[in-house]
């Protein structure tokens, strides 16, 4: 017998100000939920970035928070008549948590920084399971990744022995460390006939596209990326990758992301940044065999079917009987 479907909402916002990888994990999230029979209901400040296949088959409720976001949204939860909400706030107010959970809601949280929120789930975006520090459920590491659902059983990269493209994206939000990066790279030997592919922010973007730089990932043969959800899609596509954290919360990523052995990182901000990236770059550049084993154990650790188990696991949750 099948489970009877849910209605599930999500929080989330995104735009090239806050960056897309919030709405961009969600919306994974939400596309999973959806092949398993459940409905999902989007609620958001920036109702407009939400990939068009997605937001043809979603609820979409904008909402306005002025001060305590509480009460709009405990009073649009009750008007959707969902059974949870999936919160992945760009900062996690501990206070807001607790304030949903005294009015009945289930609630599960996204991301690695959730500081004393309490919730009935934690679904961490991290390269590296960690021991449990809160007593609750929680889907960890590679395994749990929120993926798009075309970077699920992706062929094993092929490496040539001479790169033709490098990607430089670090990420939807604009920053200053593009241009350092671009200058580090000026004259830089071994470059000579590599097609250089930047991604820079557009602070008018309006549309996401369905599985982010899939296409761009997979022509690539090396990239510069900042630590946010595309370092999860590179490693699911094979592709080697210098990371580059660009805020607090990235660090954390970048740090497993090398010591998995899945690729190298490196602090834009730290002294000699420049002809440390000209150094890393030249190294993976000239040795296929290096960027053949980031290849294999990035594909190894995340093979992109992260949301269908985080999906199962929200479903089972909220199917389980409540405490009598």
């Amino acid at each position: 017998m099948s489970r009877p479907s849910a209605s599930l909402a999500i929080r989330a916002d995104g735009d090239a100000r806050l960056g897309f990888g919030h709405v961009m994990r969600c919306a994974a999230l939400a596309q999973a939920l959806l092949d398993i029979g459940h409905r999902v209901c989007w609620f958001s400040q920036t109702p407009d970035i939400v990939p068009a296949g997605l937001a043809a088959r979603i609820d979409i409720r904008p909402i306005s928070v002025d001060g305590d976001e509480a009460a709009p949204l405990i009073s649009g939860l009750a008007a959707a008549g969902v059974s949870g909400l999936i919160g992945d706030w760009q900062t996690t107010d501990p206070r807001l948590c607790a304030q949903l959970r005294r009015a009945g809601v289930w609630l599960a949280l996204v991301g690695n920084h959730i500081g004393d929120a309490e919730a009935d789930l934690f679904i961490r975006q991290r390269f590296g399971p960690t021991s449990p520090d809160i007593p609750a459920v929680i889907c960890d590491g590679s395994a749990h990744l929120l993926l798009a659902p075309g970077y699920a059983g992706l062929p094993a990269r092929t490496i040539p022995p001479q790169v033709k493209r490098l990607l430089i994206s670090l990420g939807g939000s604009e920053t200053p460390i593009l241009e350092c990066v671009l200058a580090a790279l000026d004259g830089l030997h071994g470059l000579e006939g590599v097609t250089v592919d930047i991604k820079r922010a557009s602070p008018h973007a309006t549309a996401l596209p369905e599985t982010g730089l899939l296409d761009d990932l997979r022509a690539a043969d090396i990239a510069i990326l900042g630590a946010g959800t595309t370092l999860h899609e590179a490693a699911a596509t094979g592709l080697a990758a210098i990371a580059l954290p660009i805020a607090a919360n990235q660090f954390e990523r970048a740090r497993q992301y090398e010591s998995l052995g899945l690729g190298l990182s490196l602090d834009p901000a730290a002294e000699g940044f420049a002809p440390r990236l000209r150094q890393q770059l030249t190294e993976v550049l000239r040795r296929p065999a290096m960027r053949e084993q980031y290849s294999l154990a990035g594909q190894n650790a995340v093979d992109g079917r992260g949301a269908e188990r985080v999906a199962r696991q929200v479903a089972s949750l909220i199917a389980a009987p409540g405490p009598n």
